[in-house]
């Protein structure tokens, strides 16, 4: 499966960040830019780190960053997609950018906000060829799926996840848990559904 569901901290993603940005096949941009602003393109973990730093409009610190990977040379150049917004709806702005690509692959990071008593999973995942023709008669403006090179693609999401999942220290059901979200789990944080003192984490030393 292409997939890898993990909990980790923001520390925890300056590591796999960090192993990503050394290993050098695939850039990173964010998913979605704000409005009327250029999408971002990240050249190192800070970078990336810094946006949980950013504040919802409530206050709280966001506890989600979801970012695009472009893997190089396994298709078209990277071209950030201009949507256009109702400015009535979006506080004045006519525009934003997207990352859309049919072999793009997905790293959502999450991390814990002020006042959470529970941290939500990280994850990657991208698309199958199988999936990418299955969808293209319907999403015309993702262009030709043909034009990606989908072993290329796999070959790197398969060395993401291996890594991911080497830098765990402890699993539940079949998602790796890295050191920061294990301690959080200590002090009775719950990881998704599972909640400390009812749920077992295998791999951990007490």
């Amino acid at each position: 499966m292409p997939n890898c569901d993990f909990y980790a901290t923001p520390e925890d993603h300056e590591g796999v960040l960090t192993w990503l940005l050394a290993e050098g096949s695939c850039e990173v941009h964010e998913l979605g830019s704000d409005f009327g602003q250029p999408l971002k393109r990240f050249h190192s973990a800070a970078e990336v780190l810094a946006q949980f730093e950013r504040r919802y409009p409530n206050g709280r610190k966001w506890r989600a960053v979801h970012l695009q990977l472009y893997v190089r040379g396994a298709g078209p150049p990277f071209a950030p997609r201009r949507v256009a917004l109702d400015p009535k709806a979006c506080d004045g702005a006519t525009f934003r950018y997207s990352a859309d690509g049919w072999g793009l692959v997905q790293l959502y990071l999450a991390a814990l906000s002020e006042g959470d008593a529970r941290l939500e999973d990280s994850h990657t995942n991208h698309n199958t060829l199988k999936r990418a023709q299955a969808w293209s008669g319907t999403v015309s403006e993702m262009g030709d799926v043909g034009a990606w090179d989908f072993g290329k693609i796999t070959a790197f999401s398969s060395r993401l996840n291996r890594e991911i999942r080497k830098q765990g220290v402890a699993k539940i059901g079949s998602r790796a848990i890295l050191p920061g979200a294990l301690t959080l789990w200590k002090s009775g944080v719950a990881l998704g559904p599972w909640k400390p003192g009812e749920h077992v984490l295998q791999g951990d030393t007490p």
